[in-house]
């Protein structure tokens, strides 16, 4: 389809191309057609179309068209309106003329005049387009409806139209309102009817609703009235289906009616559809009522039995939680704590920041950049702690899981507060540098624009005196352009971003410069731009002159190689040249001529290239210097008209040369051919065909073939240069009439040599032919020849041993086989060359072949007989190895079949008298014997048969022998066969009254053993079982055991060994019968051992049941009461931390962390106790307010605040370390005793030897050494921390801390580890219930409902312990938390007493040098340098400026007491938070002392200024006079300084002073003097400095 088709959405096609008749049709077909004429606004033709049908074809041609021109003579038009959705798609309507013929005349539509896309055609060829008569597509059916006429016209037609539609459509309007009249009026009765029934079938099934209900909600299902409920609403439900389907159908029906009361009927039938699916649930509730009643009292069991559980999982997950919530909180409080030290570090940050803050500011964004990072690390680390423990949280049951979430959600919050407050921290650096930017910005573009200024200028300065037009000149000017305007152009770049970035972080006055530096950047290219263009016409200029001297300078370089070029033709003309000289000559001839070519080739190419450049020149210029080059071009042609004649006469003179060389060579290589033929002629010696060759014959073919080889190499030197000599000439484009016969005259003569030399090497190479043929006949004859002698060896030596007759010999048999297989190969080789040579052997050599083929044939026969005769000599000697080699196996056979006779001896006394074990291991010597010969035999019968099988391979006389011989051993073999085969049977027979006397055996054994169970069962008697202990019970217990295993091993083994005697006995076919009747009746008496084994057996099992049951019971019952005792001593344990005074807990946590800090101090090397104590007491002992200001100044001495102290927490420990009284080293060293901790439950003694059981030590509890252990102690002496008892317990069960385990913890630990028994015991309880769980019957079921009951008593212990453990660890929590309050407390009061003394030092130091400051800046107020230089003398400037650098020192000092007062701040290890205050403080001061700082060195600039210049100037008079003054004593610097020091290696100031004062005519003050003293020598005025003092400066004049 076409574009315009798809655009259009008409019916679009491509018209066909018309015939190319004539060229006009050509153009009138690709282009627009002559005679279109464009025209102004002219007259409107409307499109439309009569139906009402919107046709997507007549949709695309509708609508106004305007006319636009003419086309073929009349006028076209082209459609105003767009198509939607392609507005780049035009319609036009126009006329086609018959040019192309009668198929493409007509009007058109189309998207171009005369263009190839079209819609639609009419054929008529009216002046104005048609009305009607319009085909769509082009090419098909005429559409009526398409009607085109004036715009006017169509406007009429469409009025009417629309009148007659007005009518029709109101006249339709009307009879549509009266039937819908009519309609809403039969619906509506319709529709009440419908309501009327649809409300009696509600009101009937709601009653049977609600009654059936009232039966179903009675607490007591009653069947009758269930029954009437369920009857009754069966007959609604079938009334109620009637009225659902009338309504369905009146439903259907109302599709017609209006929609009020169409949705009216459809809501009915919706009311009728639910009222049916409430009837139907209610129906089913009536049928299954009895089911539904059961299954919802399963579901109240089931959700009371999950209850149930979930009460008892609740105390597993609080438990969970308790362990959760503390690292949680942990986590949280380091996060907050983290971000505090955050918001600390950044107070600094919020003063006004100045260039000389900016160290302590990049310090402080430092700082806090690393505190934010840490804070982020452990913000991060709770929430992941958090989202780990709330996915756990989740399997929690309800309740726990509830509170688990609110509590781990109070601590997210608690997180999320803090990261928000931790947000505007993390762009603190880039927040400052935006800062510190914008303050740069204008100083940094003020500096470039008068850079690039400056730059601009002194390019303008060069461009003066360019008047020179030197090269260097323009150079330099260019290089000042490029560098001013990079500088400029850099500047620009750089004003255009820094305006674009000023948008976003200065304003408008910024702005402003910025954009007022921009144009004078713009004032400064423009003049740059100006003196480029005067750059650029003084290029011009210069390079004028320059291109001209160049093309001079190549022109005159061409000339002098052109003057080379005749020097090189001299030697030719005038005849000098020799011919050995001759190539070089004409090579040294060619490479001048090539070196002049390419020199006028450069030149010329030059000349053109610079005419080019010329080109590009102004007029002026240019005319004069191509005048110039002009001229040297002439000269560059004429020096290439002598190169050519140089050429050519060069050519000739080659071309005689080289036709001299190839005759030379040619010549050569026939005097070679000569000496080859003459060589050829002693090749007729060798000698014909049978001959033996000659030493002399080979001699004669070796210098043949020299010969030949020499004429060959010099044929191919000929051939070789006549070639190349010939591509040469070829080359020199030699033409005439004697060249080309010259060279062929020469290659005839090199054919003609060619052919000679072809010749005779053929003749030597038959003659080296006849001679290889002759000696390889001869090696393969002497290989033949000594074959032929070793066959008729062989022979001779097999007819000897022929004529002896007697048996062959082993080793004459082996000697014959080796000797005619050597022959038999060495002949077999011989003929395969013989054979290999004659497949490719021809004339002479065949012949030779052929007569020793027929000897080898020969030789072949009589070796075959003799191999055939030793075949049979050594068959004859393997049959002899086989009959022996037989006969040792049967004799071998027949000795073991002779052994069977000694392993039947024993039974030859009669069965009935061997004991059983006897006859058993007889029976199996006879079975063995029987085996062994069976063996034997069965060996040698198969050797013999293999035997006799490989004889058949054998010649026939040998063969016969043999085969006698094993015939005979076979008969042997048969007798020994028979013998066995009645010893076999007679063994069977045995083995069966054996096997019944051993059964017999079994049984009886079995019959013992089940006596011996039931003698040992008398031990364990039902009537006695509750006096027999424990251990006595396991005795008895154990030793029945032992008898019934052995019972039923003995039983197994007699059950098993009878089950394979029948098995053998069926298998058997003698004796079958009365075997299985004796096997049967010993079976019969052990099957009556098995059932009084069994009976035995049960009675055990009861009486010990019985037994253990008894003891099950009574050993719960005992642990539950020892359980119980515990639980209530645990209670008495923890009654002080779990009651509301906790300050003896406390004290004892605090007296933990001082003791811990300490031994850590210890540990670490840091002191000893004695010398702990000799630090604190004065005279031997402390008092107590010593010893507790000693503990109030541990932290900071041991670098820990977990030991800090509140006043008075440090009194009372001072007190109860002292007992009251001062402190001395006993009770000191006593504070410090060595703490342990208990590693296992341990129990503890009274006393250190034998004593009465306190009580147990469990795992965690801590205990403070009270004597140390001697060697080998059994018990050690210890003071227990949970009570303070003191208890001896074993060594093996403490260590030494840490980890430090104080009351809290011991109290806690014991706790634990009674709570841990009671849930042991419950468990082991629980597991010996589950163990029991499968006994039906016997006395432990009595035990199970008894383990239930102890079950209950032991839950309770538990919940109690658990209880207790919980109290106990929130107490803990509790304890902790006040030690963490009073520790907090004590640090708040430390840290404000350190803060203000840190404050107030600095403040005191920064105060006082503000005021030396103040007084400074006071007196050199708005003076400057010149001022002071005219009112102060240079001592008094030195006084002033002392006096300022001793102010400065002073606030140096006073920023260093500051900055030591920070860092005091950053390495205090209290809370760092109550320090902010204080740090914003000493940052204040600070920047006060750098505020003063500045003031003061700016106020004293002046000063130093006019200092500088005063001992300048003074100084240089000084230098000056003391110049002079040693010029005029004609002494050196060294003797002068000698003199004047007295020959010391210093002078002194006095002496210096004196030494010039001395000089005449000085005028020179002391101060100048002083001056250049301390220039020169500030701490002595040593040689070289006096030196620098006299030296002398000069300057070159000339």
């Amino acid at each position: 389809s076409s574009r315009a088709a798809a655009a259009g959405r008409g019916v679009a096609a491509r018209r066909p191309a018309p015939p190319a008749t004539t060229p006009a049709a050509k153009v009138l077909r690709t282009a627009a057609p002559p005679g279109r004429v464009a025209a102004p606004t002219g007259e409107v033709m409307a499109v439309y179309c009569t139906s009402d049908k919107d046709e997507i074809g007549i949709r695309t041609l509708v609508g106004e068209y305007l006319e636009e021109g003419s086309n073929h003579g009349k006028k076209f038009y082209r459609k105003t309106q767009k198509i939607v959705g392609h507005e780049d798609i035009n319609v036009f309507l126009y006329f086609w003329d018959g040019r192309d013929g009668p198929s493409f005349s007509g009007w058109w539509f189309g998207n171009q005049v005369g263009g190839a896309q079209v819609w639609s055609r009419n054929a008529q060829a009216t002046e104005k387009p048609p009305k009607s008569g319009w085909t769509i597509p082009w090419n098909g059916d005429v559409k009526k409806e398409l009607v085109v006429a004036p715009a006017a016209e169509g406007a009429q037609a469409a009025a009417a139209k629309a009148e007659a539609l007005a009518k029709i459509e109101a006249r339709r309007r009307e009879e549509d309102a009266k039937h819908q009249e009519a309609l809403a009026a039969e619906w509506e009765e319709r529709v009440e009817k419908a309501t009327l029934q649809a409300a009696e079938v509600e009101v009937g099934v709601q009653e049977a609703l609600d009654a059936a209900k009232e039966v179903l909600d009675a607490e007591e299902l009653d069947e009758g009235l269930l029954q009437e409920a369920q009857s009754e609403l069966s007959a609604q439900a079938v009334k109620l289906a009637e009225a659902q389907r009338a309504i369905a159908t009146e439903g259907l029906a109302a599709a017609r009616a209006p929609p009020a009361l169409r949705a009216e009927m459809t809501a009915l039938g919706q009311r009728m559809r639910e009222l049916q699916t409430t009837l139907k649930a209610e129906t089913d509730k009536c049928k299954n009522a009895k089911l539904i009643r059961q299954q919802q009292a399963e579901e109240a069991e089931r959700r009371a039995e999950e209850e149930s559980r979930e009460r008892d999982l609740e105390e597993g997950y609080a438990k969970q939680l308790e362990e959760m919530l503390p690292p949680a909180m942990e986590k949280t409080d380091a996060a907050e704590e983290e971000v505090e030290k955050v918001s600390i570090a950044a107070a600094p940050l919020q003063i006004d920041a100045t260039d000389d803050l900016r160290p302590v500011m990049l310090q402080a964004i430092k700082e806090t950049e690393q505190k934010v990072r840490t804070a982020q690390a452990s913000v991060g680390e709770a929430r992941r702690y958090m989202s780990a423990k709330l996915s756990q949280v989740g399997r929690f049951a309800p309740n726990a899981k509830k509170t688990a979430v609110e509590e781990f959600t109070a601590l997210q919050t608690r997180l999320a507060a803090a990261q928000n407050k931790l947000g505007p921290y993390k762009t603190v650096r880039q927040d400052y540098e935006a800062r510190a930017q914008a303050k740069k910005l204008h100083e940094e573009l003020s500096s470039k624009v008068s850079g690039a200024e400056i730059e601009v200028e002194k390019a303008a300065m060069m461009v003066a005196p360019l008047g020179a037009d030197s090269v260097e000149g323009v150079k330099e000017t260019e290089a000042a352009l490029s560098s001013a305007q990079t500088a400029l152009s850099q500047t620009m770049r750089l004003m255009d971003a820094k305006l674009r970035g000023a948008d976003k972080t200065a304003g408008v006055p910024l702005q402003d410069e910025i954009k007022a530096m921009q144009s004078r950047a713009k004032l400064a290219q423009e003049k740059l731009d100006e003196v480029r263009r005067t750059v650029k016409e003084t290029q011009i200029r210069v390079a004028a002159d320059l291109l001209l001297r160049e093309v001079s300078e190549k022109v005159s370089a061409a000339e002098d190689e052109l003057q080379k070029m005749s020097e090189a033709e001299l030697p030719f003309l005038r005849g000098e040249q020799k011919p050995q000289d001759l190539d070089k000559l004409l090579a040294q001839a060619d490479e001048v001529a090539s070196k002049v070519h390419t020199t006028i080739a450069d030149a010329q190419t030059f000349v053109a290239r610079k005419l080019v450049e010329v080109a590009r020149f102004s007029e002026g210029p240019a005319k004069t210097v191509k005048e110039e080059i002009d001229m040297m071009q002439k000269r560059l042609e004429d020096g290439r008209s002598r190169l050519q004649q140089f050429r050519a006469s060069n050519a000739d003179r080659k071309r005689g040369h080289l036709l001299e060389e190839v005759d030379t060579k040619v010549k050569a290589a026939e005097d070679e051919a000569v000496r080859l033929a003459e060589a050829s002629q002693a090749l007729g010696g060798i000698g014909a065909p049978g001959e033996t060759a000659t030493e002399g014959g080979r001699e004669a073919v070796e210098q043949a073939n020299v010969a030949e080889r020499a004429a060959q190499a010099s044929l191919v030197v000929a051939r070789k240069l006549l070639l190349q000599r010939t591509a040469d000439l070829k080359k020199l484009a030699i033409g005439g009439a004697g060249s080309g016969s010259e060279l062929g005259r020469l290659q005839t003569r090199v054919n003609n040599v060619q052919q000679e030399i072809a010749k005779l090497r053929a003749t030597t190479k038959d003659a080296e032919e006849r001679l290889r043929v002759k000696q390889t006949l001869h090696e393969v004859a002497s290989r033949l020849s000594t074959t032929e002698a070793e066959v008729d060896k062989v022979a001779a030596a097999a007819a000897a041993a022929g004529r002896e007759g007697a048996d062959p010999q082993p080793e004459h048999v082996e000697r014959m086989e080796k000797a005619t297989g050597s022959a038999s190969t060495k002949l077999s080789t011989t003929a395969k060359l013989v054979d290999v040579k004659l497949k490719s052997a021809s004339g002479f050599l065949r012949e030779e072949l052929v007569a020793m083929r027929a000897k080898i044939t020969v030789a072949d026969k009589k070796l075959a007989e003799v191999t055939k005769a030793s075949r049979e000599q050594k068959e004859r000697l393997q049959c002899a190895e086989m009959v022996a080699e037989a006969t040792a196996q049967v004799e071998a056979a027949e000795s073991a079949v002779s052994k069977t006779s000694e392993a039947e001896l024993p039974f030859l006394k009669g069965l009935e008298s061997l004991p059983a074990a006897e006859a058993t291991a007889g029976v199996a010597a006879c079975e063995a014997a029987a085996a062994t010969g069976q063996k034997a035999v069965s060996a040698a019968r198969t050797f013999v048969v293999q035997k006799l099988v490989d004889i058949k391979e054998f010649s026939q006389a040998p063969a016969d022998a043999c085969t006698k011989e094993l015939a005979a051993l076979q008969a042997r073999l048969d007798v020994g066969a028979s013998k066995l085969a009645e010893l076999k049977k007679d063994t069977a027979e045995r083995k069966r009254s054996t096997q019944i006397h051993v059964s017999g055996e079994k049984v009886a054994r079995v019959q013992a053993a089940v006596q011996r169970l039931a003698d040992t069962m008398t031990k364990l008697p039902d009537d006695k079982l509750g006096d027999i202990s424990s251990s006595e019970a396991r005795a008895v217990c154990e030793e029945i055991g032992a008898v019934e295993a052995e019972a039923q091993a003995a039983v197994a083994d007699a059950r098993k060994f009878l089950a394979m005697r029948v098995q053998d006995a069926k298998n058997t076919g003698s004796g079958r019968g009365s075997t299985l009747a004796d096997l049967s009746k010993l079976q019969s008496r052990l099957t009556q051992c098995q059932v009084e084994f069994a009976k035995l057996s049960k009675q055990c099992t009861e009486r010990e049941q019985r037994f253990v049951a008894q003891k099950l019971v009574q050993d719960a019952k005992d642990n539950i009461d020892a359980l119980r005792a515990e639980v209530e001593r645990a209670a008495t344990v923890a009654k002080p931390l779990l009651g509301e005074d906790k300050s003896n807990i406390l004290q004892a946590m605090h007296i933990q962390s001082v003791v811990t800090a300490l031994f850590a101090h210890i540990q670490g090397g840091g002191e000893s106790v004695e010398k702990l104590f000799a630090g604190i007491a004065r005279g031997g002992q402390a008092s107590p307010p010593e010893f507790a200001a000693w503990l109030d100044g541990l932290p900071e001495r041991l670098g820990s605040e977990e030991c800090l102290l509140t006043d008075s927490r440090a009194t009372e420990l001072a007190a109860q370390v002292g007992a009251g009284g001062p402190v001395t080293e006993a009770s000191f060293k006593a504070f410090l005793r060595d703490r342990y901790i208990c590693v296992e439950s341990a129990t503890a003694w009274d006393a250190g030897v034998g004593g009465q059981e306190a009580g147990k030590v469990e795992p965690g509890e801590g205990v403070a050494l009270l004597t140390p252990p001697g060697a080998g102690a059994a018990r050690v002496h210890v003071q227990l921390q949970r009570d303070g008892r003191d208890v001896w317990l074993a060594p093996e069960s403490v260590k030494p801390s840490p980890p430090f385990s104080g009351r809290g913890e011991s109290i806690e630990a014991f706790v634990k580890a009674v709570y841990q028994r009671c849930n042991e015991a419950s468990q082991a309880v629980d597991q010996k219930a589950a163990d029991l769980a499968h006994v039906k019957t016997g006395p432990l079921v009595e035990v199970k409902s008894k383990l239930q009951e102890i079950r209950g008593l032991l839950g309770q212990e538990r919940t109690k312990a658990d209880a207790l453990k919980k109290r106990v660890a929130a107490a803990r929590v509790a304890a902790v938390q006040m030690k963490k309050e009073e520790l907090q407390k004590a640090q708040e009061i430390r840290c404000k007493a350190f803060a203000e003394k840190v404050v107030a030092e600095s403040a005191g130091a920064v105060e006082a040098a503000e005021a030396k400051a103040v007084q400074i800046v006071s007196s050199t107020k708005a003076s400057t340098a010149e001022k002071m230089l005219k009112e102060h003398t240079v001592a008094q400037l030195d006084a002033m400026k002392n006096a300022a650098d001793e102010a400065l020192a002073g606030l140096g000092q006073a920023k260093a007491v500051v900055s030591k007062g920070q860092q005091a701040h950053e390495s205090y290890k209290g809370a760092r938070n109550l320090l902010l205050e204080s740090r914003v403080e000493l940052t204040k001061l600070a920047s006060r002392a750098a505020a003063a700082e500045r003031k003061l060195k700016a106020a004293t600039e002046a000063v130093r200024a006019a200092y500088a210049q005063a001992a300048k100037a003074a100084t240089l008079q000084a230098r000056s006079v003391l110049r002079a003054a040693a010029r005029k004593s004609g002494k050196s610097s060294d003797e002068l300084f000698d003199e004047v020091s007295g020959g010391q290696a210093e002078i002194s100031e006095a002496k210096f002073l004196a030494f010039v004062q001395a000089l005449p005519d000085h005028e020179l003050a002391a101060e100048q003097v002083s001056l250049v003293f301390r220039e020169f020598g500030r701490h002595g005025l040593r040689k070289s400095g006096f030196a620098k003092a006299l030296q002398e400066f000069c300057i070159c004049e000339r």
